[in-house]
């Protein structure tokens, strides 16, 4: 479901983490702490994909070169020229058509590798930023941190734009008791994806060739590693940016407790789901609201829904399975909503408390959430 650029069973992700330890960390000047951070990005980039990474650093490069004319007189020419390059590329990347071709092997090897799926999304955050004029374009050495953090590539989290610019580089040392509090993290994660994973993916895991009452087990296990295996790089993320003072969010938030769709993706891929409701679901839901005048504001946000995580689910891979798992996302997030607002009118702000406060209804809501997530994983991974 992720591009795999950080292989943690690999020297060269803890090499450059060293490295930018001694040569990023006790620097003290932002400017300095910025440059020295695109350094080690890069750095990384080339260890990784050798002469390939060459070309994802020219790409990089000329991303600054096109976000300059969008905030410049060329707006809409640059605007239109980075769409339809992002869209060029995730087509290459993500259609199985495209895959037959033999002349877009390489090309296609170097942004799964690179982690291309989380860069572009990343490429669509600053793109909108510079192009509604909230921001200035950025810096080139600020183009790189922001699209090409090393410890971010593959497996997010996804930093919107605004955090990146509200959010600088620290500078200050971190006390003993917080660089334990980073180390911890980072241990954490490890111990997530190297234990705990792997020992339930050896010992409960058959890639969904199992039947009868061993298939449900299953799907509850399976859900359980991929939470384990995919917030494992999430953890050793926020505890690499903690250790060197660059701003990295939270992804996820106990997802497993969730009590319908809507707190799920609340909890899940946080910044991911964030993404999605910034860039898609609310400006669609404004428009469809402006279009019918408000008259009709659940239908404009159960079409709204539709589409985000349709969109979502092709964003993953432009596949039939992630269709009609976005389909079937969609499908939750709708019926959540409408439940909500049935039990607003229903039972008033009082009684609406009162049920929200049930520990039965709030196990049995959390016992239900998990099984509609764990077998909307059955529609990507069953054989």
């Amino acid at each position: 479901m992720t591009d795999q650029l950080i292989d943690l069973s690999k020297p060269e992700f803890w090499l450059v983490l060293l490295l930018a330890l001694v040569f990023v960390s006790p620097l003290r000047k932002p400017a300095y702490k910025s440059v020295a951070w695109s350094i080690a990005n890069c750095s990384f980039i080339l260890l990784i994909l050798q002469w390939h990474g060459l070309v994802m650093i020219l790409s990089v490069v000329t991303a600054y070169v096109i976000l300059q004319g969008v905030g410049g007189s060329n707006r809409m020419l640059s605007t239109v020229m980075a769409a339809g390059i992002l869209s060029s590329l995730f087509l290459i990347h993500k259609s199985p058509i495209l895959s037959d071709f033999e002349s877009f092997s390489i090309t296609r090897r170097v942004l799964s590798v690179a982690g291309y799926s989380y860069i572009a999304l990343r490429m669509v955050e600053v793109l909108r930023a510079v192009f509604e004029k909230r921001y200035p374009p950025p810096s080139l050495v600020s183009t790189i941190n922001y699209l090409t953090p090393f410890h971010m590539l593959a497996a997010g989290p996804i930093q919107s734009y605004d955090d990146f610019v509200s959010q600088p580089v620290r500078t200050e040392h971190i006390n003993y008791s917080q660089f334990l509090s980073a180390v911890e993290r980072i241990a954490s994660g490890l111990f997530k994806k190297f234990v705990l994973a792997y020992l339930i993916q050896e010992t409960f895991l058959t890639g969904f060739e199992s039947t009868g009452l061993y298939f449900f087990i299953e799907v509850q296990f399976f859900f359980l590693w991929l939470y384990l295996d995919f917030s494992a790089y999430s953890d050793i993320a926020v505890g690499i940016g903690y250790l060197l003072g660059i701003s990295t969010p939270e992804n996820f938030n106990r997802p497993y407790l969730a009590r319908n769709a809507i707190d799920f993706w609340e909890r899940w891929h946080i910044t991911l789901s964030q993404f999605v409701k910034r860039n898609i679901f609310i400006p669609l839901q404004l428009y469809l609201n402006r279009r019918n005048e408000g008259k009709w504001p659940l239908l404009s946000a159960s079409i709204a829904f539709f589409v985000a995580f349709v969109a979502c689910g092709l964003w993953h891979d432009l596949t039939i399975n992630f269709l009609l798992w976005g389909a079937f996302h969609a499908l939750g997030l709708i019926v959540a909503n409408l439940y909500r607002n049935y039990l607003k009118r229903k039972l008033g702000t009082k009684g609406v408390r009162i049920y929200l406060e049930n520990k039965f209804i709030l196990i049995l809501a959390r016992i239900l959430t998990y099984e509609f997530v764990a077998f909307s994983l059955v529609l990507l991974f069953y054989p």
